[in-house]
């Protein structure tokens, strides 16, 4: 089970808590089941594996509606860019469309449904000793705030899309929080890291990204370079790498800030006067070369 989404349930399964995984394909759910189960620390731990269209939000909210106990964490990472990496001229409006269904549309339907079952939920609740804690974790991409020729469908479309939601959600959910239950939003920025998806994504990926990407060398030498899966869902949960922290940093704008801000503040004066503009004057001359191949 190399995807992201798959470690971080494995990760809160070995901490005690129910997991419920939902995905197309049942049989990866399947396979993906039987190694969540293998680090349970109790045989009371409920491991369910449903498979389901994300993208269907009627679908969604009926099944979501349906399971047998109410999620306080959903952790949003479905979709990916297999097909769809390319210029924009060289991709099919079609790219731009599945692009939005698969990424941002699974994204916004599993979130909204679950906003419904716990706004339905909080006013039912009575007065509890300690306050409950409720969160949303958009798995998004470092993409979504650094432009890379080549993934225009993918970060331009719906990884962009993901995060202005992220950003809304996180002031809605306040409206829901109260003494009872915290409810919050959060958008985690990964960069590239080794996971099913990104072999057959680089089969499609132009020599131009590869070179801004540093993802040019023979596969087997990637999966050494690269992290794995397992480290980047530990960042996700605990914290952040250090180059997501310089990426956002310098694309925070309107986005709140983490903690009381200075470290990003920080990050962003650097990055913005020191950083950002080499890159991207480099990246510019990196397309221009490309162009005249």
């Amino acid at each position: 089970m190399k995807s992201i989404i798959g470690k971080i349930a494995k990760i809160n399964a070995a901490q005690g808590a129910h997991v419920t995984g939902f995905a197309q394909r049942q049989r990866v759910l399947n396979a993906a089941r039987e190694e969540i189960m293998d680090v349970r620390i109790s045989s009371d731990q409920e491991i369910l594996a449903i498979s389901l269209d994300l993208a269907d939000a009627v679908k969604v909210n009926a099944v979501f509606r349906a399971q047998p106990r109410i999620a306080d964490v959903l952790y949003c990472s479905a979709g990916g860019c297999r097909t769809e990496c390319g210029f924009i001229t060289d991709i099919q409006a079609s790219d731009l469309k599945s692009c939005m269904r698969n990424n941002y549309f699974t994204a916004a339907y599993t979130a909204q449904a679950i906003l419904k079952i716990w706004s339905e939920d909080y006013k039912k609740m009575e007065q509890p000793k300690h306050q409950k804690l409720r969160q949303i974790v958009f798995i998004n991409s470092g993409l979504a705030c650094i432009p890379v020729p080549g993934y225009g469908a993918y970060t331009v479309t719906s990884k962009s899309a993901i995060r202005g939601f992220a950003d809304t959600l996180h002031i809605e959910a306040l409206r829901l929080s109260n003494l009872a239950s915290k409810c919050t939003s959060h958008c985690a920025f990964p960069s590239n890291f080794i996971s099913e998806a990104f072999v057959p994504e680089q089969e499609h990926v132009p020599q131009l990204t590869k070179e801004i990407e540093g993802t040019t060398g023979p596969i087997d030498e990637l999966i050494k370079n690269f992290s794995s899966g397992e480290k980047v869902a530990r960042q996700i949960i605990v914290q952040d790498s250090w180059e997501s922290s310089l990426i956002w940093a310098n694309m925070v704008e309107p986005s709140p800030k983490r903690g009381w801000g200075i470290s990003d503040s920080f990050f962003a004066i650097i990055v913005g006067l020191f950083v950002w503009p080499i890159l991207r004057r480099r990246f510019d001359g990196m397309a221009r070369a490309d162009g005249r191949k």
